[in-house]
C-alpha cells in the first residue's frame, strides 16, 4: 500500500512546513535581481548627517516606481512606458530608453533606513536616508591572549 509520509510525520505539519518554504522561496523570488532593458543615471552623496541618492527617471509616473529596503540594501525598481504615436505620426528618432529597471545601492554603517524620505521633482527621485554619528576616533584597546 502507498503512504505519502513515512510513520510518525504529521501529514498536517509536513503540508504546513512545504507551504512555509514555498512562501520563503516566492520573498526570494520577488527580491532578487531583475533583469533590466535600461538603467537610471544615479548621483549618490554623503554627508556627516545623511545619505543622498537622486535617480533621473523623467518620464516615470509615481505608481511605475517602488522603494525596498531589504538588509542594508536600497532596490529602486521601475517601469518607464514605451513612447505612445499618435494617428500617422511615426518615430523618426527614439534616444530615451524604455521598459524596466532596477538599481541597488548599499546602504552605509549607521543608516537609519526607517526614517528614509523619498521625493520625486522635475524627473528627479530623491531619497534621504539619515545616519547616525558614528565615532570612528574612539580607540578601542584589544586584550592579548
Amino acid at each position: 500500500s502507498y503512504v505519502p509520509f513515512p510513520p510518525g510525520v504529521d501529514p498536517i505539519q509536513g503540508a504546513l512546513s512545504d507551504v512555509r518554504g514555498l512562501k520563503e522561496l516566492w520573498e526570494r523570488a520577488n527580491l532578487a535581481a531583475r533583469p533590466s532593458t535600461w538603467m537610471p543615471l544615479a548621483d549618490v552623496y554623503a554627508t556627516d548627517a545623511e545619505f543622498i541618492v537622486k535617480l533621473e527617471i523623467a518620464g516615470i509616473s509615481r505608481e511605475d516606481v517602488k522603494v525596498l529596503l531589504v538588509g542594508g540594501e536600497c532596490i529602486v525598481r521601475g517601469e518607464r512606458k514605451p513612447p505612445a504615436h499618435a494617428g500617422n505620426m511615426r518615430p523618426m528618432a527614439l534616444e530615451r530608453p524604455w521598459g524596466v529597471f532596477e538599481r541597488r545601492f548599499l546602504l552605509p554603517a549607521g543608516s537609519r533606513a526607517d526614517e528614509m524620505k523619498a521625493r520625486i521633482s522635475s524627473g528627479l527621485l530623491e531619497l534621504r536616508i539619515p545616519l547616525e554619528r558614528l565615532d570612528d576616533e574612539r580607540e578601542q584597546k584589544i586584550e592579548l591572549d
